[in-house]
């Protein structure tokens, strides 16, 4: 018979039991950590569902739940909705004949479930908005949203006249209703406000930075200036929305969609962006200039990306699209700081050129706009048909042009009607010969 050896039997007996033990421990140890888990996703779906919830709460919790979840939520609110409405109806049917205190008393009754439904249809709406966020299928979505159409009409059509006044005037004095729609526009007209001082003040801001730019041209400045205005503007808009609660990233696909069918339908516009562009940073001209472009010529009166107006002399305004004048040779007159005044006086063949070269001379000595360096030309260019032809080249300040022309044009003919030179015109002699045989 076999003898056994008891204290190696014990020490096997002692390590199973413990390796058991240890296994039964981790195994509790697991189901204890599972459980708070199943406990937490219960006790949040339960929060979201509570009748009593407030819509803060409920928003924030509403962004951890599945569409799943979502669409047994969205069945949950609609109960509530239901049972609230159900003991409105019952109200109303009362408040059809009773009278006095206990009239008072259902109307009071009513305006506290009014004020509750309000809440929970809040709810409700908000719970279908999030679900319809994280892809609820529009089959499933749709008779939540006809539903609440339905009741709103339903409703209209079930309360009294009497009770909807109160309710119109009650909606009128609280913060949830007009009190609360009026401060909401003000405070956006405000708001408005204070973005266009804002807008302003960056504008200014911009500007006097460009300033201190010496290369950049007025026109730019001004783009930039303005660009910089509306974005501001714009941007800070689109904050206070969305302080106010509105959605603006429907606004953004909009624009987004908008400047995609907008780059087809205005191609040509895009090309004279494009070229005003080009204008701005190459800067050929610039405001105040005097050129001659596209066949007009003029003052620059103003520019923008897409045209470029143009003052004449007689005070006539020129809208040229900016890619005719990109594409075209463009004279800036106003470009340098001194312009040469050309002028052409004729005189008879049988006056002295000499004495009409001095007197010319003399008015551009005597005339304080004419420009001592570079120093006038006076002479004799050319041999005319009917007049010896007398060049005056003066120069000027550029702004001082027409002012020199004028002036020497018109001293010319008085000094020359003093002096006895003559100004001659283009004439002709007409022989008339008799043709013989005629009858008379």
């Amino acid at each position: 018979m076999a003898r056994f050896d008891c204290p190696a039997v014990l020490w096997i007996l002692a390590g199973i039991i413990f390796v058991s033990s240890t296994f039964l421990l981790n195994a509790q140890e697991t189901e204890v950590e599972q459980e708070p888990v199943e406990v937490e996703q219960d006790d949040l779906f339960l929060q979201v569902v509570d009748k009593s919830i407030s819509s803060g709460e409920l928003e924030i919790l509403l962004v951890p739940l599945t569409v799943d979840e979502l669409s047994e939520s969205a069945g949950i609110w609609q109960d509530h909705v239901r049972e609230l409405l159900e003991d409105v109806a019952r109200i109303n049917v009362n408040l059809q004949s009773a009278s006095g205190s206990q009239e008072d008393n259902l109307r009071s009754q009513l305006n506290v479930m009014n004020d509750t439904g309000a809440g929970v249809l809040n709810n409700y709406t908000l719970v279908l908005e999030e679900w319809a966020l994280k892809g609820a299928a529009e089959e499933d979505l749709k008779p939540h949203t006809d539903y609440i159409l339905a009741l709103k009409t339903g409703v209209l059509k079930t309360t009294d006249l009497q009770t909807l006044f109160q309710n119109a005037v009650q909606w009128l004095v609280s913060w949830d209703g007009g009190v609360g729609l009026l401060m909401a526009g003000l405070g956006v007209l405000v708001a408005v406000w204070v973005m266009m001082f804002i807008a302003r003040l960056v504008r200014r801001v911009t500007e006097r930075g460009l300033n201190k730019i010496p290369t950049i041209s007025r026109m730019l400045k001004r783009f930039i200036a303005t660009s910089v205005y509306w974005a501001v503007f714009v941007l800070g808009i689109l904050v206070v929305l969305a302080l106010f609660g509105v959605n603006v990233t429907p606004l953004f696909a909009v624009l987004g969609g908008l400047s995609f069918i907008l780059g087809f339908a205005l191609q040509e516009t895009l090309g004279n962006l494009a070229s005003g562009l080009m204008i701005m940073v190459l800067k050929p001209f610039d405001t105040g200039d005097y050129i001659q472009v596209g066949g007009s010529s003029g003052f620059v009166d103003e520019m923008s990306v897409v045209s470029t107006k143009i003052r004449t002399f007689d005070n006539q305004i020129i809208i040229v699209p900016n890619s005719k004048i990109w594409g075209d040779v463009i004279t800036n007159v106003s470009a340098s700081e001194e312009r040469r005044v050309d002028m052409v006086f004729g005189i008879a063949y049988s006056d002295n050129a000499a004495h009409a070269i001095d007197v010319l001379k003399e008015l551009v000595s005597q005339h304080d706009l004419c420009l001592r360096s570079p120093e006038p030309e006076v002479f004799v260019g050319e041999l005319g048909d009917n007049s010896v032809n007398i060049f005056c080249r003066p120069w000027s300040k550029s702004d001082d042009y027409w002012t020199v022309y004028w002036d020497i044009t018109g001293q010319a003919k008085e000094r020359f009607d003093e002096e006895g030179i003559s100004i001659p015109f283009p004439q002709r002699d007409v022989h008339l010969i008799p043709a013989e045989g005629l009858k008379s």
